[in-house]
């Protein structure tokens, strides 16, 4: 079983259009990873089901831990709720998609919405277990290119703020043609990154007033990207010709000059018609290998388009709703997987290194590949929801079935409690504010 590869990536994606650089492209079943997987690659529905098995198989009844899950996924999802919401306001005064007017109803500084923002994204990837990647990576990415991606130039001077995101380690299979292997069919590995996130804002002086504007924050996600092209996606990023497309330009116009140098000579004891022809097939000859460079400069920007027309997956709010709803996926899985380990498996309580073996080791059997479990965030997720305790022995012990149940119904009215004071404390400023 390998949920970690979506659906849409299992299907062949072919283009037999002749600039197109991937003609065949597929993740296999039980493709391999190149590095160590830190989220948990499984659907919500799945795992729910997969732990109230193991629930089940212990002994403890079905109905009863059915109930504690969807507790746990109301409560967790309610709790996020104003975080959401708080980022979204945020970012609509940067988003390039609105369409609706703000009112200037405050004077909250417009550059403070940047950065917020920025740090708020980056507790949701956090949150939604996508690593982080560091300018090193992306001057690797620059240095390298993948068997299927394009030389680049990059000026990262251009960004006020950039952050590229990635999750998902797979390796992909990729066909190709080489000329040194006479144009026949090759099938390469190529490590990928399943989903890619960039978010970047344009500095006043690089932002064109058309596409890209310098007041407006840019998030856009990805899909099935090389490991080493990451950089050919970023904005403000120009195709380096290669030794070969240059020879192709610079041989023959240095050789076309030879042979004109030769002619000049010949073309003086010829007559007038003789050299205005010579001229008229030189500059013919001088205007195709023009062309020709120009072509191949279409060449490399089709191919560029083409390829991230069909790998783009979203943008702007799209983006950050989606993610958003990861964060919160993982958030609920992260905690059911810590509280069933610790109830079926550590009955009489486990370190935090124990739970993290034992829960890294359920993950591998369901997903066939090793995967990074961040128990210590769902310890702290799971004490904050009084559904572990710890003792002075640093032991993390899991409360029974049924008073878990109790604890997230304590949770839920506090919860609600919480918003009617706040409604109450807004309704009394608002009357102090009239009386005055």
């Amino acid at each position: 079983m390998n949920p970690a590869v979506p659906s849409s990536s299992r299907e062949n994606v072919e283009d037999r259009a002749f600039y197109t650089l991937i003609e065949k492209e597929t993740i296999p079943e039980d493709a391999a990873r190149w590095d160590r997987e830190h989220f948990i690659p499984v659907a919500q529905a799945d795992w729910r089901v997969l732990m109230t098995d193991l629930a089940s198989e212990a002994g403890l009844s079905h109905e009863r831990f059915e109930e504690f899950c969807a507790l746990l996924d109301t409560l967790i999802h309610m709790r996020s709720y104003h975080d959401n919401a708080e980022l979204s306001e945020n970012y609509s005064h940067l988003d390039p998609d609105c369409i609706n007017e703000r009112l200037k109803c405050h004077d909250f500084p417009y550059e403070l919405y940047g950065k917020k923002t920025l740090e708020q994204l980056d507790h949701i990837m956090e949150r939604a277990n996508y690593q982080k990647l560091s300018r090193l990576n992306l001057i690797d990415a620059l240095e390298n290119a993948s068997e299927f991606g394009m030389q680049m130039t990059a000026d990262f001077t251009v960004f006020k703020r950039l952050a590229v995101y990635v999750r998902g380690k797979v390796v992909g299979k990729r066909v190709h043609r080489r000329p040194s292997n006479f144009y026949r069919l090759e099938e390469v590995d190529v490590p990928l990154y399943q989903r890619l996130v960039i978010c970047f804002q344009m500095t006043e002086e690089a932002s064109d007033g058309d596409d890209l504007h310098h007041d407006c924050l840019y998030i856009k996600s990805f899909k099935n990207i090389p490991q080493h092209d990451v950089d050919m996606l970023l904005p403000g990023t120009t195709v380096r010709m290669s030794l070969i497309d240059r020879s192709k330009i610079v041989l023959p116009t240095l050789s076309g000059l030879a042979i004109l140098i030769v002619r000049l000579f010949f073309a003086v004891s010829m007559g007038l018609f003789a050299f205005a022809s010579l001229m008229f097939t030189t500059t013919g000859y001088a205007v195709k290998s023009v062309f020709g460079y120009l072509r191949t400069k279409d060449k490399y920007q089709h191919n560029l388009t083409k390829n991230l027309y069909y790998q783009n997956l979203g943008n702007n709010a799209g983006v950050l709703q989606q993610l958003q709803t990861e964060a919160e996926v993982q958030d609920i899985q992260e905690c059911l997987l810590g509280y069933t380990m610790l109830l079926i498996k550590h009955p009489t309580g486990a370190t935090a290194r124990e739970l993290d073996l034992s829960a890294e080791a359920l993950i591998e059997d369901a997903v066939e590949f090793p995967v990074d479990f961040e128990v210590d965030d769902a310890l702290r997720k799971l004490v904050d929801l009084n559904l572990v305790n710890v003792n002075r022995q640093s032991q993390f012990n899991a409360v029974p079935l049924t008073d878990g149940i109790k604890h997230l119904q304590v949770c839920f009215k506090q919860l609600i409690n919480s918003y009617s004071q706040i409604f109450a404390d807004e309704a009394n400023v608002g009357q102090d504010t009239v009386a005055h």
